[in-house]
């Protein structure tokens, strides 16, 4: 994966100083919102900038027909919620706990004040949120360009780049990463701009490849070096 991938999924939360880590937990609430619990929704004033410490958070938009569109998931460390809260205006998203979760909740005025006081803190901020929009704009360019295989593989990997939640308790070995992030075919299908059968059969081949394996409705990444070896390949 290149930089910005990873760095798109980095956790922020982990990446503070024990000063930073102190004054953030001193002015933020924590919540824990159960799987399918809405955080927030579009049309909602948006007064609170959100860190995840646990689990998983899925941001999407809907379309005019109702049908969801994925646009991210956020994993143990990430900030979320902050575009609208710093501009002061109402959730243009919705974001929804994939799996039972807990997060941290700053207001408006300790989000920033937090900043004012720790610009190095802000900094690194900036750089994960920067790696995200570039992440999400080198995703458009792969609907694009490249073809369903391609394009799922190039998720799976940015999944595994970042701070995932504890994997399942099914057994794994060598270098095998537990996506357990609750995400489902449809979700996939989704974010790659394709069918959930398509995605289905092509997961499918991948695990006849021994590439990949699903385990207690999760995805495990069995070879993560065969799958960057085979992106070369396509």
């Amino acid at each position: 994966m290149d930089q910005a991938s990873s760095t798109a999924h980095a956790d922020f939360l982990s990446s503070l100083s024990p000063t930073e880590l102190g004054k953030l937990m001193s002015c933020a609430r924590r919540i824990s919102p159960m799987k399918r619990e809405v955080v927030f929704a579009a049309g909602d004033s948006a007064e609170s900038v959100f860190i995840l410490v646990s689990g998983c958070i899925k941001l999407y938009q809907l379309s005019p027909n109702g049908k969801e569109i994925i646009l991210w998931f956020s994993f143990p460390g990430e900030l979320f919620g902050v575009a609208e809260t710093v501009r002061g205006i109402q959730r243009e998203i919705f974001a929804e706990a994939n799996v039972d979760s807990q997060l941290l909740v700053l207001s408006q005025d300790d989000f920033i004040e937090f900043f004012r006081v720790h610009p190095e803190a802000a900094m690194r901020a900036i750089g994960i949120l920067s790696a995200r929009i570039r992440t999400l704009g080198s995703s458009f360019v792969d609907l694009a360009a490249d073809d369903v295989e391609t394009r799922l593989i190039r998720l799976l990997l940015r999944f595994a780049a970042g701070a995932l939640p504890r994997p399942c308790d099914s057994p794994t070995s060598g270098k095998e990463i537990c996506l357990n992030i609750g995400v489902t075919h449809n979700d996939l299908a989704n974010m790659i701009g394709a069918s959930r059968q398509t995605v289905t059969s092509t997961l499918a081949g991948f695990r006849r490849l021994g590439l990949v394996n699903l385990m207690d409705r999760h995805i495990h990444i069995v070879d993560p070096d065969g799958f960057r070896q085979l992106l070369e390949r396509l």
